[in-house]
């Protein structure tokens, strides 16, 4: 039988994150203004969902053309306005955006 060779002691590929997560101010900050964009998007979503469905019980009904077209108008605007803030916080990299 072949002697065991000792085997090297164990490396992680990640470090410990109390050495490695010191975080800067910017960081910080970076971190919580992308939280309050997670909540916001949280909320535009049940929002469009609690419109859509008002939309699809409206127009089950036939109640109203005008309230019908209004909450469809809304819908799509509730979307592209998720779009646009998705779009512009995640995918935005470190660029600064001209309005």
């Amino acid at each position: 039988m072949a002697a065991a060779h000792p085997s090297p002691e164990y490396q992680p590929v990640v470090g410990d994150s109390t050495d490695d997560m010191q975080l800067t101010a910017q960081q910080v900050a970076h971190e919580a203004a992308m939280a309050e964009v997670e909540e916001t998007l949280l909320n535009i979503e049940h929002t469009i969902r609690r419109a859509d469905r008002a939309y699809r019980a409206v127009a089950s009904r036939s109640a109203d053309a005008n309230l019908e077209l209004a909450l469809k108008e809304a819908v799509g605007q509730l979307e592209a306005t998720r779009k646009t803030l998705f779009q512009a916080t995640y995918f935005s990299g470190d660029q600064q955006r001209l309005i």
